[in-house]
């Protein structure tokens, strides 16, 4: 079969707070690699942005009615009438799959007032209405006459993942219209690489000015890549190869460190000022006022300055300063003053409340403290450069946070640091070889019957075979690769097993672990999946040999088990989902 060369590149970031899309022909990538296109996404009033909020709005009767800034104002109008019930509206729903165990394609999702929908469903939706965006932009502006077979498309994931957020990402967008032949999976992290080396090589060939710039991505040189989105942080440690090729060293690591946990520091923040019975009543009674306060708040906490003095001011709504006196009996102004805790830092001067620095940084203090520590634990003198993208790294807050803790690293923001993984993605789709290893998140391996080992066996495994006349051990654990290991994209690990003579099937079950086991009933070792190979009519021949190979160091494995004596073959991608 050959390799299908698309003529568009199709990206889709689905983020925890916001998603976008970028696109670009295959001309454009060769001639001027930066030049990828994206949409600017238009919300209440003048506000323009490169990605649009993950939500999406369904009708009473649970049909897709919109996304984005279209949901959240729709949903404002209809609370605001009061006519929202039976209406389903969910967002930031990308969390579910961050380090959820009993994912599933049944699994359940709430919407803002605790309505359940299949997640799988919610997902696909959002996923659909992105594709369609993108494939009218392209059509418009591009080619009129566009195929979908002539689009390779690429999805986003954070590289913290495991193997069941990421099929369940695939099969949604299966289930949105995607071919998943013509589907890639991008890291975010290595798609965040990919463009800030091409954007830092662009600059340095093109620099005119006289002045110097030096590269920071050549060959040897050693970058961490902090990619700080809305609900995770993901940290991982590459190094640049021969032909600008990425080797990562360090295996992803991170966590719920994200743009959302300022802005719950934020709400925290409301809630004791206002009161939490007032924030609610203002939700319900006029909510286009509560999402413009909040998507205000985005915007100052992305610029806001960390020089010491610096305050927030917010344009406070008239409802919200009136749902206070009458709920509480105070003006807000006497509150404040009465306030232990606020009463020097929180002021109103008209319709405007003026935070003081002391308590803005408190917003960030969670999660920048939370994402040094990870870096801390990963850094060493061979690093060079530290990468700053996602949408939280554009916080100069942020940004002067880093370069205090790491004076002697170069600390690098691209210039759209929110779109460096989507445009990324489109670069990872034209050319996935530039990923040239990853490192193991898991040791995987078989179950296995070895010879016994007194030493190493425990005696409530041994069993005596007759037809070998020896005693052997069983559930023991064959490891292809281990934890930590660094595998080339791409690789094959073959090893060859005997099956037992009188056995009817044979089945090849496949395990993980952070540690290497010995057997695969260890607390460590979960099962991943299994390929049953059929007993020959005629029975085992005593030559037969069946050959597994594991495909490692793609963004998915593959299994495969050869019966060479049959010249049969199985493969399997194994089910990483409950039912």
């Amino acid at each position: 079969m050959t390799e299908f060369t698309p003529l568009i590149v199709a990206a889709l970031d689905f983020g925890t707070t916001y998603s976008g899309y970028a696109f670009q022909m295959r001309h454009d990538y060769e001639r001027e690699p930066l030049k990828i296109n994206t949409n600017s996404w238009i919300g209440s009033g003048k506000l323009m942005s490169q990605k649009a909020p993950s939500s999406v709005l369904l009708s009473p009767d649970k049909k897709f009615h919109s996304f984005g800034y279209e949901a959240e104002n729709k949903y404002s109008e209809l609370t605001e009438e009061n006519d929202h019930t039976g209406w389903l509206y969910f967002k930031q729903f990308k969390m579910l799959l961050h380090n959820n165990k009993t994912l599933g394609r049944s699994t359940l999702i709430k919407d803002i007032n605790g309505e359940m929908m299949p997640a799988k469903t919610i997902f696909s939706m959002a996923i659909r209405y992105l594709k369609e965006h993108l494939m009218t932009m392209v059509q418009k502006q591009v080619v009129s006459d566009v195929e979908e077979d002539m689009i390779g498309w690429v999805i986003t994931v954070p590289a913290i993942w495991d193997e069941g957020a990421k099929q369940f990402m695939r099969e949604a967008a299966q289930a949105a219209g995607i071919c998943t032949d013509h589907l890639k999976l991008a890291l975010e992290p290595e798609a965040a690489s990919m463009y800030c080396m091409k954007e830092h090589g662009i600059k340095v060939r093109e620099e005119s000015t006289g002045r110097t710039l030096t590269p920071l991505f050549e060959e040897g040189s050693k970058v961490i890549v902090v990619d700080m989105g809305g609900g995770t942080i993901d940290i991982t440690v590459h190094e640049i190869t021969v032909g600008q090729r990425i080797r990562e060293i360090r295996r992803a690591s991170g966590g719920a460190y994200g743009g959302t946990t300022v802005d719950k520091a934020f709400l925290t923040f409301l809630q004791q000022v206002f009161g939490a019975e007032v924030l609610e009543a203002l939700k319900q009674d006029a909510m286009t006022d509560y999402l413009e306060f909040f998507r205000d708040f985005e915007v100052k906490k992305r610029a806001f300055k960390s020089d010491a003095g610096r305050k927030m001011v917010f344009h406070v709504p008239v409802a919200l300063v009136d749902l206070h006196q009458r709920m509480t009996g105070n003006s807000f102004a006497d509150s404040m003053a009465k306030s232990a805790k606020f009463s020097k830092c929180v002021t109103m001067k008209r319709d405007k409340m003026h935070i003081g620095f002391e308590v803005c940084t408190e917003f960030f203090s969670e999660a920048v403290s939370g994402t040094i520590s990870h870096v801390l634990e990963v850094m060493n003198d061979d690093i060079t450069t530290v990468v700053l993208v996602g949408g939280f790294s554009e916080s100069s807050l942020v940004q002067a946070q880093f370069e205090e803790m790491f004076p002697n690293k170069v600390i690098v923001c691209p210039q759209d640091p929110g779109l460096a993984v989507l445009k990324g993605a489109v670069l990872y789709g034209f050319d996935p070889s530039v990923i040239k290893s990853r490192v193991m998140k898991y040791t995987y391996g078989i179950e296995i019957n070895n010879v016994f080992e007194p030493t190493l066996h425990s005696p409530q495994n041994r069993f005596w075979s007759p037809t070998n006349n020896q005693w052997y051990s069983c559930k023991c654990f064959d490891p292809f690769v281990t934890a930590e290991q660094e595998v080339e994209v791409g690789s094959i690990v073959t090893k060859f097993y005997t099956p037992g003579c009188k056995q009817n099937e044979v089945e090849i079950t496949v395990y993980a672990s952070n540690q290497r086991p010995t057997y695969i009933n260890e607390p460590s070792c979960f099962q991943i999946g299994k390929i049953k190979v059929e007993r020959p009519v005629q029975g085992w021949n005593p030559q037969s040999v069946l050959q597994v190979d594991i495909l490692f160091g793609g963004t998915e494995f593959t299994v495969k088990v050869s019966d060479k004596f049959q010249r049969l073959s199985y493969v399997n991608k194994f089910d990483f989902l409950r039912s």
